[in-house]
């Protein structure tokens, strides 16, 4: 009988936390949840489930899609983007994250969390005069902006304020990484606001004069300290991009490895009106290609034979590019048409 009790104890509490997909169990004491993280594997758990028990936690990695969000710039022009996240639940080293992630309500209620906070640092960054783009022509050109504002939004402060001289630095650190980037990137509409940050050239062009200006009165140590926060910054934004990033987000009880911007794009009428824009330069930059290789056609044709006078060589280019019929014998497009154009971008070259 005391053998019998004795196997039934043993059995019972054996029990095998799974390796595939990876699990750790939260060890629970008289239904309490302790700070004790149990790994995969055979435990023991005496009287169970009366006394010791645990608590599965899947511990594989999370990939979540944030749903493609519509935002507006202050131009009003509709702006579309999706991002994604990639996680994992718990933090190394530290049991009590275990807890904090069953607190949130495990993968459904941490990814609800995440999904929240980024929407609305979507929409805070897209309608800011601060961070954001003041159009939508900049919202496409700050996509490593956006993507730098919303990782500092998602992982608070375990992306550390950057300081100057021991306090929070009263310049923006978007405008501190367009700065230190190398090539230096233009100064964005919100910063040309701030004269002294940003001095215009003669000719309208915008320059970094008053930032550097700022930037030299610091002290060789500050400068050092300065450029080493924006650098380390800048690492960190790179390694979440790329799926290598550690950081532990203690209020979620995650660690979050990857965070990216896929896609950010105008949409409504001014993409239409963009798209059409866009359609126009391309064919005025075909009509001027296409001008200057007639132009340089004739240019080789009358080097070539001195006799000819411009008139029979633009016939001539015309009849090659088939848009004259060889038995015509006047010359077709001198007075009009791209010939008249030809005719007098060559004399204008002479």
């Amino acid at each position: 009988m005391a053998i019998s009790l004795g196997a039934l104890f043993v059995v019972n509490g054996l029990n095998k936390i799974p390796a595939d997909p990876i699990h750790k169990g939260l060890l629970t004491f008289l239904g309490r949840r302790q700070e004790v993280v149990l790994k995969e594997g055979w435990n023991f758990f005496p009287l169970r489930p009366f006394v010791f028990d645990f608590i599965l936690i899947k511990t594989e990695k999370v990939s979540d899609e944030i749903p493609r969000q519509e935002v507006r710039t202050p131009d009003r022009a509709l702006v579309t983007m999706t991002s994604s996240v990639t996680w994992t639940p718990g933090i190394a080293e530290e049991p009590s994250s275990y807890l904090m992630y069953l607190n949130c309500g495990g993968e459904v209620g941490v990814k609800k969390i995440m999904r929240n906070v980024i929407e609305d640092r979507i929409k805070t960054w897209a309608s800011s005069n601060k961070e954001g783009p003041a159009n939508w022509e900049e919202a496409q050109s700050l996509r490593d902006s956006a993507h730098a504002v919303l990782a500092k939004a998602l992982l608070g402060t375990v992306l550390p304020d950057v300081t100057v001289k021991g306090k929070r630095s009263p310049i923006p650190t978007s405008t501190w990484m367009r700065f230190f980037d190398k090539p230096q990137s233009e100064p964005a509409v919100y910063d040309i606001k701030h004269s002294e940050w940003v001095s215009k050239d003669p000719d309208g062009k915008a320059n970094w004069d008053g930032l550097m200006a700022i930037f030299n009165a610091y002290s060789d140590a500050e400068k050092e300290e300065l450029e080493k926060q924006i650098e380390k910054r800048r690492q960190d934004i790179k390694n979440l991009r790329e799926g290598t990033a550690n950081f532990g987000h203690p209020s979620l009880g995650i660690t979050i490895h990857q965070f990216t911007v896929n896609e950010l794009m105008v949409g409504g009428s001014v993409a239409e009106a963009a798209d059409k824009a866009e359609k126009e330069r391309n064919e005025q930059e075909a009509d001027i290609t296409e001008l200057k290789n007639v132009s340089d056609r004739i240019a080789e044709l009358r080097e070539r034979h001195k006799e000819m006078s411009i008139e029979e060589a633009i016939r001539l280019v015309q009849t090659e590019r088939g848009k004259v019929n060889k038995s015509v014998i006047e010359v077709i497009g001198a007075s009009t048409g791209l010939g008249k154009d030809v005719l007098a971008a060559f004399k204008q070259g002479k």
